[in-house]
């Protein structure tokens, strides 16, 4: 039996009647662009990430990119981020005209290192204002992101970015759901950001995402923003863009987020399983604090010998996915940082031997097995 890195047919099937109910509705109403539906979600998701407010965009990059234009930050100001992300991370902040500032992560989570940023900014204050040294731009902001499904060390960034006078951004496009000491993810710093790209947590049937905020201006600029800088039609106090959400989108994400937390308890319980039948293998597996909700957007585990590993576990017909097998400071696209191989080891150590198993809320036990008895057979062939 074949395992897929992810099924979206099965969940589909179970909820196939809702979904259909609520987009007849939209078909019936023929409003396709933001409105009830959307803000319905708005709503709910809001809950979800703990906020006062929550605005529906088109994507999850749309989302990174709309929450930092909407800090209003001075142009070219440095944005600290870790290099081992999905390029959509820094590319919104290069987008809303700012300088990514590439800072390592901590090898047990693969999040943003709080001890390194810190180390970091002091290193680049001597006249009390942190400076990026290789580009001169001065220092705003941090962009945390919460890779795989763990939200970052976000209550230590918080406390730096206090002291330094920094904004504090989340990336939690991995980690609805999620939470540390309590708090929800999405509830951190000035903004976050969320994605709802279909193989997401909680995936629209294409694209989406959301920008939570407790900040009444942010999330009034988010919403203008989104809609060409309009607050009302064709009057334009700015110059905005086009990251208006699909109705069809918010109303099959207002049908999942019903489901979303018994689904990340699925996903939690699948990844309780992997620990337990990869155990003693030679393999680094997935770190979770004793402080969080870990939802598992991934299940990321690390081996000097990821790539035939790999191609074993294919030809077998196991399907495994590598996230991300370049960190951003490597690649031609931000070459011009000035950054080089071997400035971030613990983010180059991530790519080079991650390697994500099949995880999604409908994997079985009989599919775990066969996973876990194909990567036992890969070490055992060895000796």
């Amino acid at each position: 039996m074949s395992v897929p890195f992810l099924d979206l047919k099965t969940q589909y099937n179970q909820i196939k009647d809702e979904i259909g109910s609520e987009l007849t509705e939209v078909l019936d109403t023929c409003y396709y662009v933001l409105g009830p539906k959307v803000a319905a979600f708005e709503e709910k998701f809001a809950e979800i990430a703990g906020t006062k407010y929550c605005v529906a965009v088109s994507s999850g990059t749309a989302a990174v990119h709309i929450m930092i234009w909407a800090a209003d930050l001075q142009p070219g100001s440095g944005i600290i981020v870790p290099p081992n992300t999905f390029t959509a991370s820094v590319e919104g902040i290069v987008l809303a005209g700012h300088v990514p500032v590439f800072v390592d992560v901590d090898k047990d989570t693969l999040n943003l290192s709080p001890e390194k940023v810190k180390s970091f900014l002091e290193s680049c204050s001597a006249d009390g204002t942190p400076v990026d040294p290789k580009t001169g731009a001065r220092i705003r902001g941090i962009l945390a992101v919460d890779l795989y499904g763990q939200p970052a060390a976000l209550p230590e960034l918080e406390k730096i970015s206090e002291r330094y006078g920094l904004l504090l951004f989340e990336d939690a496009c991995q980690s609805v759901n999620a939470s540390r000491n309590g708090r929800p993810a999405g509830s951190f710093g000035t903004a976050a950001a969320f994605s709802f790209y279909p193989g997401k947590n909680l995936g629209a049937f294409g694209e989406g995402g959301a920008v939570t905020t407790n900040s009444e201006d942010i999330a009034r600029r988010v919403r203008t923003l989104r809609d060409h800088g309009s607050r009302e039609k064709y009057i334009y106090d700015f110059i905005g863009h086009n990251y208006r959400m699909s109705a069809f989108q918010g109303a099959v994400l207002g049908v999942k987020s019903r489901y979303i937390s018994q689904w990340n308890d699925r996903r939690r319980d699948a990844a309780k399983r992997y620990n337990e039948l990869l155990s003693g293998l030679p393999l680094v597996l997935p770190h979770e604090d004793g402080d969080v909700r870990h939802v598992y957007h991934l299940y990321a585990m690390h081996t000097p010998e990821r790539d035939s590993l790999r191609e074993f576990l294919s030809n077998g017909d196991v399907a495994s996915g590598l996230h991300y097998p370049l960190p951003l400071h490597t690649q031609k696209a931000y070459a011009y940082l000035g950054y080089k191989a071997g400035d971030f080891p613990v983010s180059e150590w991530n790519s080079s031997c991650n390697l994500t198993l099949p995880m999604f809320p409908d994997l079985t036990q009989d599919q775990q097995i066969i996973v876990t008895e194909a990567v036992k057979s890969y070490f055992s062939q060895k000796g």
